[in-house]
């Protein structure tokens, strides 16, 4: 709906890697890609962009892959799709229109705006955290 198909495989991989993080473990895009049923490349790409902004961490080499580190659990979940899209779809009109706004709304001005800083504030307000806790204790899942 509202995130790209990039935010929205980059979010599940980051929920992945913190559902399963522990000291010293580490996931390969490969793994990860068939553990989520993901394009790997697309996902690999993914992965680098989230580990250049600081979401993510990765190391090289035979033991390496990928990993969430314990204040990375802390970032807000709106910090994937910052770092992958950036956050101007939270502010554009849902019709597309570059004249949108309260003085000249679209059609679905009001109703796609109350939607949109909605989902905004649920992404700015919960963390990788709260989401990993929710994933670990049955609540909600990221694998099918």
């Amino acid at each position: 709906m509202l995130l790209s198909k990039s935010s929205k495989y980059g979010i599940r991989a980051v929920l992945y890697l913190a559902s399963k993080c522990e000291p010293g473990k580490r996931f390969g895009v490969k793994i990860i890609a068939n553990d989520l049923s993901l394009p790997e490349a697309f996902l690999g790409k993914i992965l680098q962009s989230l580990v250049r902004k600081k979401v993510i961490s990765s190391i090289k080499g035979p033991n390496g892959g990928f990993y969430i580190s314990p204040e990375s659990l802390l970032l807000p979940v709106i910090r994937i799709v910052e770092a992958i899209d950036g956050t101007e779809l939270f502010h554009s009109c849902g019709m597309g229109l570059s004249e949108c706004n309260d003085d000249k709304p679209c059609p679905i001005h009001n109703e796609y705006g109350a939607l949109r800083d909605g989902f905004f504030k649920i992404l700015s307000e919960k963390t990788i955290r709260d989401f990993k806790k929710d994933i670990n204790d049955g609540k909600s899942f990221i694998i099918v």
